[in-house]
């Protein structure tokens, strides 16, 4: 209890410290609860407030001398452009726009602190250990994407550095301790990529090193929608397979096995990257080793504190890192959920059936406990939740040990002999492809994750926990009845509501928050179409599951403006997560690798694919589809694009891609645009599209842009000035989120 207590008093006060954006109260506040915890000590019955109170004061005096001794370094160096002299820590990982290299960094005479330094592809041979000159700008690292972030600040990172100009470095002299774990993982990432399958690789990578970099954009998003994400991130899971495959060679009755499995414990923390829930489970199991030796039962909740503890420690930032906090939840829920759910079941079951039930069981409490205690910090920070983890995990997640262990044995024979080591890849490549069909099909079931935004499920989501504090309290046996039938039922009424809501008018256009992109989904009495599908905050995945949350495991019609990433980089996921049933595209840049990739997949998947060419039409529901061909002469990609017109009686919206005001003022002197009601601006808000001319034609009453974080200045405040003056109100989803339109017939 005192650990707990402790920790609860730190943990509040550093929530505070760095989530408050006003930061000047820190110090005073720290010194005035130390000095409370010094005026309580006479008073022997507020022991635990003055636990709670010293752990809150050392924290806030933690969190200020943190940020003098490291953080006012790197704040000297924010926002100038300076000679730094930096060594790599870890190896480079490619970007869309060349490498980014962790290194620490600083002046020549001057403090060196952790930072992530921008360069081009050229200097991928860069190795840890190896030490670099050049002329760099350096910026904060509270800045991602745009907006304010402590992504980089909660895992130690405090500068974001671009280099200009030519890159001094010097290669690493000789073997070097320090950088041995890095060396060690690069060394079994190139092993694996002998061993396996190119298929396989991004898997192996991740569970054995940590590099997740080889998985891709939809392997990890049906990963996590299938409850199974947190088995490619290193964390307790994989401490345990580590320490349960050791154990076959290392018996801890002995002290010589101690020392080898702390060392491994420490090793296989280093290797991976130090990870907030690696840190955490190495904690606790060298805790639990150290406790069999002395005789000692290690107490899970005191020993999670202490890990707690430990990382925030070294950096009191650590504690906004999602990581950490989905390690820390999720443990505490396997502690105080999972493990005494089990034991009642044991304790309900007949003893002839706990030898076939309990390990289903097992893997069942651990993960639903897990579960009740992350759902809600998944909801917040990616605003769905997996609904069939518990289920996953019962059905795959033994093959995730089969993988890890048999992984190990095939780079340690692999090591001594390369044909060795593949026979046994081969091997541990059948759990590995279980796991992943498995994941690939239930990531395409109706309702396997849910989403927050339609607020239907949110809520369900929120009676859930309201029932299961019920089913507590309650006597008898409608401790579990009652509220396992209320939650299937309200369930049900929420998949209802939900789909009914789509309903509500003849038709709905739903623009999706896709960040910058556009994905525009059109539902008329159950029939859907989706006009692109493209965006930098997984468009493929967000429009899959938007038409899942609705009950709905097929599209009707997909259509494409044109082919740039923004607009169509979705697609491919797209269509391995749902039916389409077919597909609208415009007969333009024939020599798009995207454009050849989809069609590649359409017809894999036996698509038609119907070309506009000319004025066509099509039925959805109870609207009608205008599709308007690119039009002739025009030059680059974004002027040839495909415009859509759908109506719904008397009611229109226009939907133009990126398509510049030259070629509006030209598709509006075609006189083929009817007054509208709703316009989906063109270009996300672009100074070059939604022009007057295109205005004053279709005279439409609102505007969506579709438009996240970007750096050519969308939307430019010449649209929205245009937009303004006409009297048009405006939604933008990097404000709004998804925004949907119900039409409604104009009488």
């Amino acid at each position: 209890m005192t650990a707990l207590l402790f920790t609860a008093g730190f943990t509040a006060a550093l929530l505070a410290g760095v989530y408050l954006p006003w930061t000047e109260w820190v110090l005073p506040v720290g010194l005035g609860l130390l000095v409370g915890f010094l005026g309580l000590l006479p008073v022997k019955k507020l022991r635990r407030p003055r636990l709670v109170l010293l752990g809150a004061g050392l924290a806030l005096l933690w969190l200020t001398a943190y940020g003098t001794l490291f953080q006012a370094p790197a704040e000297d160096l924010e926002n100038r452009t300076v000679r730094l002299e930096a060594v790599v820590t870890d190896w480079p990982e490619a970007t869309d726009y060349g490498l980014r290299v962790p290194v620490k960094a600083g002046e020549e005479e001057g403090r060196k602190v952790s930072a992530l330094l921008y360069c081009e592809a050229d200097m991928a041979g860069l190795e840890p250990g190896d030490t670099l000159s050049c002329v760099a700008y350096c910026q904060p690292a509270d800045r991602v994407r745009g907006e304010e972030s402590l992504y980089y600040t909660s895992r130690g990172i405090l500068l974001q550095i671009q280099s200009y100009g030519e890159i001094d470095v010097t290669s690493r002299d000789g073997f070097s301790l320090r950088y041995a774990p890095a060396l060690l993982a690069g060394s079994l990432r190139d092993l694996i990529d002998d061993l396996y399958p190119a298929d396989q690789t991004g898997f192996l990578k991740a569970i054995l090193t940590g590099d997740k970099s080889g998985l891709t954009d939809i392997e990890q998003n049906t990963f996590n929608r299938v409850g199974l994400g947190h088995v490619v991130v290193i964390s307790g899971l994989h401490v345990s397979y580590l320490l349960g495959f050791l154990s076959i060679f290392f018996k801890r009755e002995k002290k010589s096995s101690l020392v080898i499995l702390l060392l491994a414990l420490v090793a296989f923390t280093l290797m991976t990257g130090n990870a907030p829930g690696t840190v955490r489970a190495a904690i606790l199991g060298g805790l639990v080793l150290v406790g069999y030796h002395l005789g000692r039962d290690s107490h899970p909740m005191t020993s999670l504190c202490l890990g707690l503890l430990v990382l925030l420690g070294v950096n009191p930032y650590a504690i906004a890192n999602a990581g950490l906090q989905f390690s820390f939840l999720a443990t505490a829920g396997i502690f105080l959920l999972g493990r005494p759910w089990l034991e009642k079941w044991r304790k309900a079951l007949p003893k002839k059936a706990c030898k076939w039930a309990m390990p289903a069981l097992s893997v069942f409490a651990v993960s639903l406990g897990a579960m009740l205690f992350t759902v809600p910090l998944s909801a917040l920070y990616f605003g769905r939740f997996s609904l069939i983890a518990p289920l996953s995990n019962l059905l795959v997640g033994w093959t995730v040990s089969l993988i890890f262990a048999g992984g190990l044995v095939s780079l340690f024979l692999g090591a001594i002999w390369l044909p060795l080591g593949q026979a046994m890849a081969w091997l541990v490549g059948l759990p590995l492809d279980l796991f992943q069909w498995y994941a690939d099909r239930a990531g395409r079931i109706t309702l396997a994750a849910l989403s927050t935004d339609g607020g239907f499920f949110a809520l369900w989501a929120g009676l859930v926990y309201v029932l299961i504090f019920l089913g507590m309290v309650l006597p008898g046996k409608k401790r579990l009845v009652v509220p396992v039938c209320a939650c299937v039922v309200t369930f049900c009424l929420a998949a209802i509501l939900t789909a009914q809501t789509a309903q509500r008018t003849g038709l709905t256009v739903t623009v999706l928050d896709v960040g910058q992109g556009q994905s525009i989904l059109l539902n008329s009495k159950g029939t859907t179409a989706l006009v692109d599908c493209g965006g930098t905050t997984d468009p493929g995945d967000t429009a899959a599951t938007h038409l899942q949350n609705l009950g709905k495991d097929s599209l009707d019609l997909l259509v494409l403006t044109h082919y740039h990433d923004d607009h169509a980089g979705g697609v491919p996921e797209l269509l391995r997560r749902v039916e389409v049933r077919a597909m609208v595209l415009p007969d333009v840049e024939g020599d798009s690798p995207l454009r050849q990739e989809i069609e590649k997949l359409a017809d894999s998947l036996e698509i038609p694919v119907n070309y506009v060419n000319k004025t066509s039409a099509a039925r959805l529901g109870q609207a009608d589809l205008t599709f308007h061909p690119p039009l002739p002469g025009s030059e680059n990609a974004n002027e040839r694009c495909l415009s859509l017109v759908c109506t719904y009686g008397d009611w229109d919206a226009l939907i133009t891609g990126d398509m510049p005001e030259e070629e509006e003022r030209r598709l509006a002197a075609r006189g083929v645009l009817p007054d509208c009601e709703l316009l989906v601006a063109g270009h996300h808000g672009s100074s070059s599209s939604t022009g007057q001319t295109l205005l004053d034609t279709i005279t439409p009453e609102m505007a969506v842009i579709s438009v996240g974080y970007n750096t050519y200045g969308h939307p430019a405040q010449e649209t929205l000035d245009r937009l303004a003056a006409s009297n048009i109100q405006v939604y933008r989803t990097d404000r709004q989120g998804t925004v949907t339109v119900y039409a409604k017939e104009v009488s």
